[in-house]
């Protein structure tokens, strides 16, 4: 999925869904982002994770990634829905 300067991808794992992010900097200083993307099925299981990358130069991009949610949920969606709750770049102005 890709949300402006945000690509996410989801991938169903054993113990819950392996989410990656990727923003790139589009600004001329450098920049942070908060992202909160949270993960559904679309039938009541749902589980979210903020990620922080910080001080992303211009002109580059930073990825991080995280398994969101567990088997204690219920079973694994195994086609994920992805949503951007919050995409928040802050960016430095020196």
């Amino acid at each position: 999925m890709e949300y402006g300067d945000l690509v996410v991808r989801a991938t169903p794992e054993g113990s819950g869904v392996r989410t990656e992010i990727e923003v790139a900097n589009t600004y001329e200083h450098d920049a942070t982002y908060s992202v909160q993307i949270s993960i559904a099925d679309g039938e009541g299981w749902t589980a979210y994770n903020r990620f922080w990358l910080q001080d992303v130069p211009p002109g580059q991009s930073r990825r991080d990634d995280a398994v969101i949610g567990s088997e204690d949920m219920g079973p694994v969606p195994q086609t994920p829905k992805i949503y951007v709750d919050e995409f928040t770049p802050i960016a430095d102005r020196k």
